[in-house]
């Protein structure tokens, strides 16, 4: 009788595994911190011509989803982004989400809001910090954390994991030059 070997999973489908196997109930509070340890696993075990990696270069969408777990409700997304692509401020609202680069150079800048956030459409923001996201690093940004991105040195292949539909919860994004504030 022969045995048929079972195909080995790629590193997306491992990382996929580990996700799940640790998500439990989603609201430990270490879990985005977790899931930074994976994704960072993910970033320097996957070559750029696994057949995955590759297929998510070449094609260089500004932003794919690679997976969503329709029992947790997270989703991995992909992204490829030219030099000077990038986005106002703005939250997830009550997500987490985790910013991890495989090439080129992404900054992400934080704010603060500075005002009471009391003025309907108003928010003054001020920046806080810079983070360089350099191949194999990745940041996380908890519930209401307000930043912006940049890619400063392209392509920048740039994996966002979010802990939920954004689609489908109340979230801002800011203009600082004008002082005003938005739902998404």
């Amino acid at each position: 009788m022969a045995v048929i070997a079972k195909p080995e999973a790629n590193t997306l489908e491992r990382y996929i595994d580990g996700l799940c196997s640790i998500w439990g109930d989603g609201k430990d509070p270490q879990l985005p911190f977790k899931v930074k340890s994976l994704l960072e696993k993910l970033l320097a075990s996957t070559k750029p011509d696994d057949l995955w990696m590759a297929q998510l270069i070449a094609e260089a969408e500004p932003a794919r989803e690679l997976y969503r777990d329709p029992e947790h409700g997270f989703i991995q997304m992909g992204h490829v982004h030219k030099e000077g692509h990038g986005n106002k401020p703005h939250d997830h609202g009550p997500c987490w989400v985790l910013y991890g680069s495989y090439t080129g150079v992404t900054e992400i800048t934080t704010y603060r809001r500075a005002d009471n956030g009391q003025e309907p459409g108003k928010a003054i923001v001020e920046k806080k910090d810079l983070h360089r996201l350099t191949p194999g690093v990745v940041y996380p940004y908890l519930p209401g954390e307000i930043h912006s991105t940049r890619a400063v040195q392209a392509p920048a292949v740039v994996f966002r994991f979010l802990s939920y539909d954004l689609e489908r919860v109340k979230r801002y994004r800011y203009n600082p030059e004008n002082g005003t504030v938005a739902q998404v």
